[in-house]
């Protein structure tokens, strides 16, 4: 599947739980990470920072993991595709193909 842009839905955030880092459900009484997504590293806090600031191509992202990682664009698209699928499947994104 080809995705044209995605976007971060509304009431999801990414805190620190016990010394990792989540993305949890905004007003989530138990304080736990959306299922599916128990930790992101630090490659998924800095595409949730590029991803919060509105709508985002994947190209974008990868280009942008490649820079600031040191990757080739098929490592850094490989860890961009992965935490997208995460989002996806966490039904926290939106996407447009």
């Amino acid at each position: 599947m080809k995705i044209k842009t995605i976007t971060l839905k509304k009431g999801f955030s990414v805190k620190e739980l016990g010394g990792e880092f989540c993305i949890v459900k905004d007003g989530d009484s138990n304080n736990g990470a959306v299922n599916g997504l128990p930790s992101i590293n630090e490659t998924g806090i800095f595409l949730w920072d590029r991803m919060m600031r509105g709508v985002i191509t994947p190209e974008a992202l990868t280009e942008a993991v490649a820079v600031k990682n040191n990757l080739d664009l098929e490592e850094a698209e490989a860890d961009v595709g992965e935490f997208l699928a995460k989002l996806i499947n966490g039904n926290i994104a939106d996407i447009e193909n």
